[in-house]
Parts: C-alpha cells; sequence; structure tokens
C-alpha cells in the first residue's frame, strides 16, 4: 500500500483499476500506476502489426449494461487515486515554495482556481 500525508492509500491500476492485492505487481510512474496484467498486454498489442495508429477504447457498445455499470466504480476509484497523486504533487510544488499563480499556470488555471482545489483551506 502507498501512503500519503492522510495514511495509506490503496493502489490501484489505472489502466484496469485492479487493486495490488489483485495482481502479482504494479509499477508506479509520476501519477499513474500499471500492473504486471498490463503491461502484457501492451507488450501483445504492441507486437501485432498495426492496422491503426489510433488507440483502441474498450468497446462500450459490445459490453451489457450490467458490465458497464460494473466498471464505474473501477473508474471512479482510478480517479480518486490520480486526484490523490495530483494533490501530494502540488503539495511538493508547494514546499519548495512555488507561488499558487505559478501552479495555476502550469494547470492551466487560475491562481484562486489552484488554491481552492489543493489547499486545504476554506
Amino acid at each position: 500500500m502507498a501512503s500519503t500525508c492522510d495514511g495509506p492509500v490503496e493502489v490501484r491500476c489505472s489502466f484496469c483499476a485492479r487493486t495490488e492485492r489483485e495482481v502479482r505487481k504494479i509499477i508506479a510512474g509520476p501519477g499513474i500506476y500499471i500492473c504486471d496484467g498490463c503491461v502484457g498486454r501492451c507488450e501483445g498489442i504492441l507486437a501485432e502489426d498495426r492496422r491503426s495508429d489510433r488507440p483502441q477504447l474498450p468497446a462500450w457498445e459490445s459490453m451489457s449494461d450490467d458490465e458497464l455499470l460494473a466498471h464505474l466504480p473501477r473508474v471512479a476509484a482510478v480517479g480518486e487515486q490520480v486526484e490523490a497523486n495530483l494533490r501530494q504533487w502540488v503539495l511538493r510544488a508547494r514546499d519548495r515554495g512555488i507561488a499558487w499563480a505559478r501552479i495555476g499556470a502550469a494547470m492551466g488555471m487560475t491562481r484562486q482556481s489552484a488554491w481552492g482545489r489543493f489547499s486545504g483551506e476554506e
């Protein structure tokens, strides 16, 4: 389990949303995680003769309503994980004395928006 200043966080693959307990290995990057299963799928995709340069997204049309609904909480969990990682990066920037204006500009938002989203103050 990873930890933040708010305590332990259950790590999930950013691609399939499986938890670290559901996979053999998770590889971490800056704000993103990928499990061994997704790495294997990526290797298979890269090894195939490419028919299109466009990334392939899940075929929502081929999923049943129940399958689609089953994915929603997993996608939400990954979104929460990404938000927590982003918050940590912003807090590290603030620890270095980087101004809210620069943080906001880097994220394409105003200083006030960055402060409101990440400062923890109300």
